[in-house]
């Protein structure tokens, strides 16, 4: 199968440091290319991944830091999203359906697509899915779902990368880690609080950018002066595995609905239990009392830490292995390729189906009416005439033509 993958030009595929969506999207690329199929890439150019790409920009334009920076960056997105649908109508001749990982595909559902939602749906974009309802999409968790019920969702497909990249440690320092955004959907700030007030060690790392804007000084910056907090900036993917593998507890306070959380699967694949608030899809991801605990908030959190000590580490890097990684995850979305694509091909059947029958109602109405012309008009002989002129009293006149013999409009 011939597929059309299109990245954000955010970040490049893979990213070199904080970036899911994209490094999802490398595994999917992978996992088509080992079983047999030939995916081409809509990305950045600086993207490094092994397979066909077709440039949307010279370089990834990445977040901005600050708010301030928003409108010329959404200005060159915007610049960026037109060249990217020139190149996609270059080339749907030669695949076989487009998968798009944020590119808006209105203009395109008359083609098999398909659009993985990596986000939550907010109130900014209720509007813009209402007008989208047309396009296939998949979630990637049941409770993304229940946030815009309505969209024609092929199915869930959980992320999934490659467990192979990551140890299992089954004896971990002494420390617990946050390893995410610094902005109040992440609240990591509650991860610090709740180690503080434990009085253990913590490692927080991630990124920051315009979602945060004011936030690390408010919120983070005051708790550094703590001992037992160390912050290590935004991690590349090594240094990000030797933090989550070596940690006794993730933690993971989110503070929205979450359609999913890598971190947490990445954790899991080297054994490390997470404690998370029981929002969007944390209860999808963790196997509560087994695999992680999930409370109504780290103030709750405070007390049910210690379960996550506790639990077995190579049981929770098993199951998540087993359940989550990139081969699974792309058989399910080549049976949802192929779901999309019969549908395309259904509907253009009973198009088929439907042009025929209108031909021929028209047919059979005309065969009705005794006027209508006939296929061998040419060497029928009409009856002899019956009008008084003539001995069969018809008129050897031609037919008036149907719009003079039809009552007017009224």
């Amino acid at each position: 199968m011939r597929v059309a993958v299109i990245a954000g030009p955010y970040v490049p595929v893979p990213p070199k440091q904080y970036g899911g969506t994209e490094l999802v999207i490398a595994n999917l690329i992978r996992g088509l290319q080992e079983m047999g199929h030939q995916p081409v890439l809509l990305a950045s150019a600086d993207s490094t991944i092994d397979c066909p790409i077709i440039p949307i920009t010279d370089k990834a334009i990445y977040f901005p830091k600050h708010k301030k920076d928003l409108p010329a960056y959404l200005a060159r997105a915007k610049e960026i999203e037109k060249t990217t649908a020139d190149k996609l109508r270059g080339i749907l001749g030669d695949v076989d359906i487009i998968h798009s990982h944020g590119f808006d595909l209105k203009d395109f559902q008359d083609f098999p697509n398909l659009t993985t939602m990596h986000g939550p749906v907010t109130f900014q974009q209720l509007d813009y899915y209402d007008h989208r309802r047309d396009l296939f999409y998949v979630s990637i968790s049941r409770n993304q779902q229940d946030a815009f019920p309505d969209l024609q969702y092929v199915g869930v497909v959980y992320n999934g990368e490659d467990p192979s990249q990551f140890p299992i440690v089954t004896d971990p320092d002494d420390y617990v880690c946050f390893l995410g955004r610094f902005d109040r959907e992440k609240d990591p700030h509650l991860a610090i609080q709740l180690a503080i007030n434990l009085g253990m060690r913590i490692k927080v790392a991630g990124k920051i950018d315009h979602q945060g804007d004011g936030y690390f000084d408010e919120e983070i910056r005051p708790l550094l002066a703590n001992p037992l907090v160390e912050y290590c900036g935004e991690l590349g993917f090594d240094d990000k595995i030797k933090l989550l593998s070596h940690a006794r507890c993730n933690l993971h306070p989110t503070g929205f609905r979450e359609p999913f959380g890598l971190t947490v699967l990445e954790a899991a694949y080297c054994g490390t239990p997470t404690l998370a608030i029981k929002r969007g899809s944390m209860p999808e991801l963790i196997e509560e009392g087994r695999t992680g605990m999930l409370v109504e908030d780290f103030i709750e959190g405070c007390h049910e830490i210690k379960s996550c000590f506790d639990m077995d580490r190579r049981y929770i890097a098993e199951r998540a292995r087993m359940l989550f990684n990139y081969r699974t995850m792309t058989r399910q979305y080549l049976k949802a390729y192929e779901k999309v694509i019969d549908i395309f091909h259904t509907r253009e059947r009973q198009r088929r189906i439907i042009r025929r029958m209108a031909v021929q109602t028209r047919t059979d109405l005309s065969d009705i009416w005794p006027g209508a012309p006939r296929p061998d008009a040419a060497a029928y002989q009409p009856a002899p005439a019956t009008h008084p002129e003539t001995p069969s009293g018809h008129s050897d006149r031609p037919h008036a033509p149907i719009s003079a013999i039809m009552p007017p409009d009224r």
